[in-house]
C-alpha cells in the first residue's frame, strides 16, 4: 500500500524567487544544527521536536501564501511559462520534503507528542492546501497562461493540463458561493480522516489468556508473551500476535475472541467518523455536478465510472463463487471433523486455510519460518532485485551507518549506478510494531524524485513501514511466507520510487493512477513463489548457508492457487464496501455490512458486534472508492508477469525493460500507455483468471 502524500502545491513568480530560496535554505541550515549532519542529498527532517515541526509547518504555509499571492499578482496579459508554470513546479519539489518532515512523524513517531503535534500540522498545511487549490485569482493566471497554448514538452504540457484539471475539480470553475461550501467540506473531510488514521495508530487494547487458551501456538510465541493481569499471558491486537493467533490457535472460542476485538478496534471513535466522511463527500461531489463521491472519485483513473468497477467486481465475484463455495465446503468439513461443529465464522476462515495448506501440500509453516530470518531476507531481496532479477539492472544498494532515524531500529540504504556511481536515492525500512506506530504495512514518498530549477535532478527518498514480528534474545526475527510475499510486494513501492525519472514532482513515483499503483509490486510477488528466488532469500536461522529446501520450495509454489476462491472474495468484499458506501448519501455501515459480508463470503456471516470498517485505513488514508484498484491491477499484474517473466523469472532483457517502461515513466503517462508500451498490445484478464484457476 502506498500511503497518500501531503504536499504544498504553490506558483510562485521570480518576486520571491529569493525569498523562496532564502527560506528554504534557513530550514536546512537550522534543521543541520539540531539534528547533526544528514546525507548528502536528503532534505526531510525525520527527527523533530513538537515545537520544531509546528514552527517548521507555520513558516511553510507563509511562504506558500506569499508564493501564491505574488502569483495572482501576475498581469493576465503578462503571464508565461517563467513566471507562473516553471515557478510552480520549482516550489512543489522543494517544498514536498519540507512538509513531509512535518506531517510523516504522526504515523512513526515514539513520542504521543511529537505525533500530535504531527497530526495538528498536517491538519493546518492540509486546510491551508485546499484554501490555495481554492483560489480564484491564481487559476485565472494559470488558465490565462494555458490558453496561450504554446508549444511545450510532453510533460511540461501534462503538468499545466493537470493544473487545471485539479483546480476544476475542485470547481474553479463554478460559482463563489458552491467554492465556499466545497472548500469547507473538503477542509472538514480532512480533518476527520486525519482523526480517524490518528485514532487507529493510538488503538493499544490487549486481550489475556492461559496458556491452555493459546494451545496450538509454537514454545516460543508463548515464551515471549507477557504476564499481565491474573497472571495470565498478555495479547496485543498487532500483527505479530493477530496473525499466528488467528492461523494456530485450535482453541475455536480464543480465536472468536481475538477477531471480535479486531473488528471492534476504533469501533466507538471511528464509525461515526467515517459515516460523517461519506456524507460530506457526498456532499462535496454533488456540488461539483456528480451523483456520488464514487462518480467523482473514479472519473480520473483507469476504470473511469463505478458502474464499470461493479460490473468488473461483480463478474470476477459470480465467477469465483463456485470455486470459493467448493472451498469453504471443505473448511467446514474439517472444523466439524476437529470441533464437533460445521458452524464456520470468519474466526475460522484462516485457521482451518492454514491447516488444510499444511496437509494439502505437507508443509509446516513454522518450520518455513525458520528459513526466512529477516537480514537473510533482506539481504536476498535486495540482492534480487539489484542484479538478478534486472529490475533495477545497474543499482547497487548499500546501508548508511549511523543514519539520522527516528527510531534506533529503523536502516537507512543509499541506492547509486553501480557503473556511474551516481547517487540515486535513498529508502528507509521501519519494518517492526511500537506503540503509536501506522499498524499496516505501506511505503511513503517522504522526498519526490525531479528535476530542480537549477537543472539538477533532486533524489527520491522513500520510507517502508511494517510490523513484522521482532528479534528475541532466543531468535532472530522470522517471516512467515505471507510476510516475506508483503516485504516484496512494498518494496517493490519503493523501487518504483526510486526507478521514476519524472521531470515534475507531480508525476513522481507512486502518483500514477490509483487503480494501477499496486499493479508493479504485485507482479513482483510472483518471485516469491519461484524456486529460484525463494532459495536466495532463505536461510535457516540457525545456519543460514542451509537454503530453503527443495520440498518446501514446491510445497510453497503449489500454494499460488490454494483458497484463491475465498481469499479473492475476501477483497472483493472490501471492493464492494467500498463502493457500496461511496456511491449514497450517508451510509449506515454496520447495516451494509452485515448484509454484505454472507452475501458476498457465501453465507459467512459478520462477526456479530463488531464493524472493521472502523479500522478500515484505506478509507480515510487514500483509497476511497479505490479499493477495488487491487484486484483491477492484479489484472494486469497477472498480465504483465506471464507475457515476459514466466519461466524465465531471472531475465535480465525482461528486467530491464520493466524498469525502463512501467517503473521509470512514473506518472508521466497514464497507465494505459505504460502497459501497452510494456506489452507491446492492450491488456487482457486471461492471465489473471488463470491464476485464480478460472480457466
Amino acid at each position: 500500500m502506498k500511503q497518500k502524500e501531503i504536499a504544498l502545491a504553490g506558483a510562485a513568480g521570480a518576486a520571491i524567487a529569493i525569498a523562496t530560496k532564502l527560506l528554504l535554505s534557513s530550514l536546512k541550515s537550522s534543521s543541520s544544527s539540531r539534528d547533526g549532519l544528514r546525507e548528502e542529498g536528503i532534505h526531510i527532517r525525520v527527527k523533530q521536536s513538537a515545537s520544531e515541526i509546528l514552527k517548521q509547518a507555520d513558516r511553510m504555509i507563509a511562504l506558500s501564501q506569499s508564493v501564491h499571492d505574488a502569483v495572482a499578482a501576475v498581469p493576465l496579459d503578462e503571464v508565461s511559462y517563467e513566471t507562473v508554470i516553471a515557478p510552480l513546479a520549482n516550489l512543489e519539489a522543494e517544498e514536498f520534503a519540507v512538509v513531509q518532515g512535518c506531517v510523516f512523524p504522526s504515523l512513526v513517531a515514539v513520542s504521543k507528542d511529537v505525533r500530535n503535534a504531527s497530526a495538528e500540522a498536517e491538519k493546518k498545511i492540509d486546510a491551508h492546501n485546499v484554501k490555495c487549490s481554492m483560489r480564484e485569482d491564481v487559476y485565472l493566471v494559470v488558465k490565462a497562461y494555458a490558453a496561450k497554448k504554446e508549444t511545450l514538452s510532453p510533460q511540461a504540457q501534462r503538468f499545466v493540463d493537470r493544473l487545471i484539471r485539479d483546480y476544476e475539480r475542485l470547481g474553479m470553475n463554478l460559482n463563489a458561493d458552491t467554492r465556499r461550501k466545497v472548500e469547507f467540506l473538503k477542509t472538514t473531510i480532512g480533518e476527520l480522516c486525519i482523526e480517524f488514521q490518528q485514532n487507529m495508530n493510538e488503538e493499544n487494547r490487549r486481550l489475556y489468556f492461559t496458556e491452555e487458551e493459546l494451545a496450538g501456538l509454537p514454545k516460543n510465541f508463548i515464551q515471549d508473551l507477557k504476564t499481565g493481569k491474573d497472571n495470565k499471558l498478555e495479547v496485543t491486537l498487532k500483527y505479530p500476535h493477530y496473525f499466528p493467533i488467528m492461523e494456530r490457535c485450535k482453541v475455536g472460542a480464543t480465536r472468536q475472541a481475538v477477531a471480535v476485538a479486531y473488528d471492534q478496534r476504533c469501533m466507538n471513535e471511528n464509525v461515526s467518523i467515517l459515516e460523517k466522511v461519506v456524507a460530506l463527500r457526498h456532499a462535496m461531489a454533488q456540488l461539483l455536478g456528480y451523483r456520488n463521491h464514487a462518480e467523482y472519485a473514479i472519473a480520473i483513473r483507469m476504470a473511469k465510472s463505478p458502474s464499470k468497477v461493479k460490473e468488473f467486481l461483480e463478474s470476477i465475484s459470480k465467477r469465483i463463487s463456485v470455486l470459493a463455495a467448493k472451498e469453504l465446503t471443505k473448511l467446514r468439513a474439517m472444523k466439524k471433523a476437529e470441533e464437533g461443529n460445521d458452524l464456520f465464522g470468519m474466526a475460522d476462515l484462516r485457521y482451518y486455510i492454514r491447516k488444510a495448506e499444511e496437509e494439502e501440500f505437507k508443509v509446516d509453516y513454522e518450520t518455513v519460518k525458520q528459513y526466512f530470518p529477516m537480514a537473510v531476507v533482506t539481504a536476498g531481496l535486495l540482492q534480487i532485485y539489484q542484479d538478478l532479477l534486472a529490475i533495477v539492472a545497474g543499482l547497487k544498494f548499500k546501508e548508511v551507518p549511523n543514519p539520522q532515524v527516528w527510531h534506533p531500529e529503523v536502516q537507512l540504504y543509499s541506492v547509486s549506478d553501480s557503473e556511474t556511481g551516481e547517487r540515486m536515492g535513498y529508502f528507509y525500512l521501519d519494518l517492526y510494531p511500537r506503540d503509536g506506530k501506522y499498524t499496516h504495512a505501506c511505503v511513503c514518498s517522504l522526498q519526490p524524485g525531479c528535476v530542480q530549477k537549477d537543472g539538477h535532478r533532486q533524489l527520491p527518498v522513500a520510507a517502508m513501514l511494517a510490523n513484522f514480528s521482532k528479534p528475541t534474545k532466543e531468535k532472530p526475527s522470522l517471516l512467515g511466507h505471507t510476510e516475506v510475499e508483503t516485504y516484496f510486494h512494498e518494496f517493490g513501492h519503493v523501487m518504483h520510487h526510486i526507478c521514476s525519472r519524472a521531470s515534475f514532482a507531480k508525476f513522481s513515483g507512486l502518483r500514477v493512477e490509483d487503480d494501477f499503483v499496486e499493479a508493479p509490486s504485485q507482479m513482483l510477488e510472483n518471485w516469491c513463489l519461484e524456486s529460484d528466488s525463494l532459495k536466495l532469500m532463505s536461510g535457516f536461522y540457525k545456519d543460514t548457508k542451509q537454503s530453503l529446501p527443495d520440498d518446501i520450495c514446491q510445497a510453497l509454489m503449489q500454494k499460488r492457487r490454494a483458497f484463491a476462491g475465498l481469499l479473492t472474495k475476501r477483497q472483493i468484499l472490501f471492493g464492494l464496501f467500498d463502493q457500496s458506501i461511496h456511491m449514497r448519501d450517508k451510509a449506515e455501515t454496520g447495516a451494509i455490512l452485515k448484509e454484505l459480508v454472507p452475501k458476498v463470503m457465501e453465507g459467512i456471516p459478520m462477526l456479530e458486534g463488531t464493524n472493521f470498517s472502523a479500522s478500515f485505513g484505506h478509507m480515510t488514508g487514500g483509497y476511497d472508492a479505490a479499493y477495488y484498484g487491487y484486484l483491477w491491477s492484479e489484472v494486469f499484474s497477472a498480465d504483465m508477469f506471464e507475457a515476459k517473466f514466466k519461466g524465465n523469472v531471472l531475465s535480465k532483457s525482461a528486467g530491464r525493460e520493466y524498469r525502463e517502461k512501467v517503473l521509470a515513466p512514473g506518472a508521466c503517462k497514464d497507465a494505459a500507455v505504460i502497459l501497452r508500451d510494456f506489452l507491446g498490445r492492450e491488456p487482457t484478464e486471461e492471465a489473471f483468471l488463470r491464476s485464480k484457476g478460472l480457466l
